[in-house]
């Protein structure tokens, strides 16, 4: 019989025999307490004085709604308002750190956004369990504190900041636009939605004969006023702004174009604001977008298209790895540059992994790319899985030069897509494939569309299987006479099939010790390669492409060093249950951190190299904090071992208690052993001033 006791501050203490367990209520003065706490921290703040006054107003919100209910709250919901609070405290409390507040601004804005919104989710949650109607779905103050924050250029946007996400030269983007250049920039113009005024284009020094009305068109989102002006080398994009929003959609391009800045990717060359009107200078877009040039050309060759595949799934993969996505990844999206080259453009519509603001709503136009789930549910966040998706479709695009769907509306395909949820593979609709598609080509692309998300591969994967396809079609793809071979024989080829049968992770291995690092190398490859591959080969191979050691490189013929294709290796590894490759990953952050830092400090720059030591630290550590909520024991030693040697207090108490949990919970005898083993390994270090 369970018996309760009020308590300090209206506390309520259940006793509940015959086990004699104590359960805690909070009470209502104590919940005010940590409320008045959180307004004092909100009233210290300087990271973003705008929405500040929505948070405070809506905390004082809360705490007036639950004095109005103070005699009926259930004791049973308490905790659950307590638990909110608190994170709201414990966000608020490094939120105002002064040392943190330049890092908080420059490098975590985009976490702050994510951290805000699961604050208000969580405490709007406890609110309704307990009955307290303070629904944030009726009042907009959490949409305008977001859309504040997502002000880019209270980051790192502005071009009179040091750490400025591109340096541009001023004087050059003002030349170009109004024709200054030589190499006659503007040869020729189009006009994409409403034409400028005629001053404007008096203003801008620009012909009015040069503007092509017959390439008018409607608006495509991008804002009430767009021109493109298209010339040999370069493209002027002019843009009129009149929200805030809109400015801030410039500056995330130039943001994100800055950090893909490859061969893979439409080149950004600057940005300026002067006047209210924005100039983007980019890379000239050559032949076009991908999906007017496939309706045109017709007879495109089979290695083309497989290059033009490898090309946009590697595009994707550096997004990936650089926390991007390009939802839904459509052929409007990708241009095809002088050379036949395809690149990635359009950057307003790449967004953060773990973005959630983006309904379905807002990709009308891409539901024939998107995937089954998001169209049952449009909250979903997007994911690499539902990019994995786009590009599956993406892939049938290239081979049958027609949009997927192309018989049926969006309204249609959208409702097929919707219902088809559940189904499994082979009953879901699909395009079918197109006669003479590489039987290679095809698996691939319907492993990309695949109905479960968690089934579709990584596009690490799929880049490394397609480079084998070209490497099958380079040797073997066309006969004598020109014509291409049947995709039955395309698929007994195997570029990476062993020269000899004794290729094992054992003789690899022992290659390796004995430092004959060529044939190492070779065999760790092919066993990574594998279909299905083996997680520490994988590994191997990673660490031979990535590590700047001398030994690593010595006896192998040519270059093969390779940071980003090794961490894409790494992180195979890690998803096969590989901890080395996790601590290994890791290290090499703080390596990338400390070099940069050393450099930065060369030139005199000490507050930045002390910024973005901060940030890579931060990766470091969240690179053990993902391995150790999957279970890998080895990440949560290294979680609270890094912790204490980075400082950070909660990671180090994060990991000891993963470890105890282990002790506590764990059936198989050997995790239990192990996990004590490195509690015991904590122990003896000097991390006692974490303790107190």
């Amino acid at each position: 019989m369970a018996k309760r006791f009020r308590g300090f501050l209206g506390a309520s203490i259940e006793l509940i025999s015959p086990v004699a367990k104590v359960v805690y209520f909070p009470g209502v003065a104590e919940l005010f307490a940590v409320i008045e706490r959180i307004v004092v921290l909100i009233d210290t703040a300087r990271y973003n004085r705008e929405a500040l006054p929505y948070m405070k107003e809506y905390m004082l919100e809360v705490k007036q709604t639950i004095r109005d209910n103070s005699e009926t709250i259930n004791d049973e919901y308490t905790p659950s308002l307590m638990k909110a609070l608190k994170n709201w405290e414990k966000f608020l409390v490094q939120y105002t750190k002064p040392k943190m507040r330049k890092l908080l601004t420059i490098l975590n804005a985009d976490k702050i956004d994510r951290k805000i919104r699961d604050l208000f989710s969580d405490l709007d949650t406890a609110l309704n369990a307990a009955n307290l109607r303070v629904t944030l779905e009726n009042n907009k103050r959490l949409k305008q504190i977001l859309g504040i924050t997502e002000r880019v250029d209270e980051r790192m946007m502005d071009l009179d900041n040091k750490l400025n996400a591109m340096q541009i030269d001023v004087t050059v983007v003002k030349d170009a636009v109004t024709a200054k250049v030589k190499d006659s920039f503007l040869t020729t113009a189009i006009c994409h939605g409403v034409p400028l005024s005629q001053e404007k284009i008096a203003e801008l020094t620009i012909s009015p004969e040069l503007i092509n009305p017959a390439h008018d068109t409607q608006p495509n989102g991008d804002g009430p006023t767009k021109v493109i002006y298209c010339g040999g080398l370069y493209a002027a994009k002019v843009k009129i702004a009149t929200t805030n929003d809109d400015i801030s959609k410039y500056w995330v391009q130039a943001f994100i174009s800055s950090k893909l800045n490859t061969d893979l990717f439409m080149k950004n060359y600057g940005i300026l604001l002067e006047g209210g009107i924005y100039y983007m200078i980019t890379e000239w877009p050559g032949k076009g977008p991908l999906s007017e040039y496939l309706k045109t050309n017709r007879n495109i060759p089979w290695t083309q298209k497989i290059k033009w595949a490898i090309r946009l799934a590697s595009a994707l993969a550096v997004c990936h790895t650089k926390s991007f996505l390009f939802p839904p990844e459509i052929s409007h999206n990708v241009i095809v540059d002088k050379n036949d080259n395809v690149k990635l453009a359009n950057y307003h519509r790449a967004r953060g992994i773990k973005d959630i603001t983006t309904s379905v709503a807002e990709e009308t136009d891409g539901v024939r790319w998107l995937c089954p789930e998001k169209t049952r549910d449009g909250t979903l966040p997007y994911s690499t899985s539902a990019d994995v998706y786009s590009f599956g479709m993406l892939m049938w695009e290239i081979t049958s030069h027609e949009i997927p769907f192309s018989d049926k509306t969006i309204g249609e395909v959208f409702m097929m897509l919707k219902t088809s949820v559940g189904l499994k593979d082979a009953d879901a609709p699909r395009p079918p494939i197109v006669p003479g598609t590489p039987e290679k080509y095809a698996s691939v692309m319907q492993k990309c569309w695949r109905q479960v998300a968690g089934s579709r591969p990584t596009m690490q994967y799929v880049v490394r299987k397609l480079e084998k396809l070209e490497k099958a079609f380079d040797a073997y793809g066309y006969t004598s006479d020109g014509t291409m071979m049947s995709s039955s024989s395309l698929t007994e080829y195997d570029p990476y099939a062993p020269t000899h049968p004794n290729v094992t992770m054992q003789t690899a291995r022992r290659l390796h010790n004995q430092r004959h690092y060529r044939e190492a190398f070779e065999q760790f490859k092919i066993l990574a390669d594998k279909a299905e591959p083996d997680a520490e080969a994988n590994f191997y191979v990673g660490r031979y492409l990535i590590d700047s050691r001398i030994e690593f490189n010595r006896g192998i013929e040519g270059n093969v060093k390779d940071p980003n294709v090794g961490m894409s290796y790494l992180e195979v590894a890690e998803d096969l249950g590989c901890s080395e490759a996790t601590q290994y990953r890791a290290q090499e952050k703080m390596a990338a951190a400390t070099e940069i830092r050393r450099q930065l400090l060369n030139t005199g720059d000490e507050t930045d190299a002390d910024i973005i030591l901060s940030r890579m630290k931060t990766e470091c550590l969240g690179v053990f904090r993902d391995g150790a909520e999957k279970g890998n024991l080895r990440c949560m030693k290294d979680l609270a071992d890094y912790g204490a040697k980075l400082g950070d207090r909660q990671s180090y108490i994060d990991g000891r208690r993963m470890l105890n949990n282990v002790i506590v919970n764990a059936r198989n005898p050997a995790e239990r052993a192990k996990a004590q083993e490195y509690l015991m390994k904590l122990q003896q270090h000097n991390n006692s001033q974490f303790l107190n």
